[in-house]
């Protein structure tokens, strides 16, 4: 229930993120195409890419730490096992609907 519920809200959020991100760039582009204001493209280009490679970054390095966090603690070894056998599917659900 609680994989579902959190697949569906991501799944909200990413596409209002999506939405916002989408109508600021088209805004930019508009100003820029009346001359109102001077965009420069490839620093905007520059920093997102530098954004989404630090992202990958810092989620690559937390998906190969979150093992090693699970074996410090062994009291509860039953515990990830069990949560990600109903929290995942139902995570995998929640973001198929809507």
């Amino acid at each position: 229930m609680f994989g579902a519920v959190a697949g569906y809200a991501i799944k909200k959020v990413m596409k209002i993120a999506a939405l916002v991100v989408g109508l600021f760039v088209a805004g930019l582009a508009f100003l820029s195409y009346k001359g109102w204001i001077d965009v420069r493209w490839t620093a905007m280009e520059i920093a997102a890419r530098a954004t989404l490679a630090n992202l990958t970054t810092q989620a690559i390095h937390t998906l190969n730490d979150t093992p090693s966090q699970f074996a410090m603690h062994s009291s509860s070894s039953g515990l990830p096992l069990a949560a990600g056998i109903g929290f995942v599917p139902g995570l995998m659900f929640g973001f198929k609907r809507a």
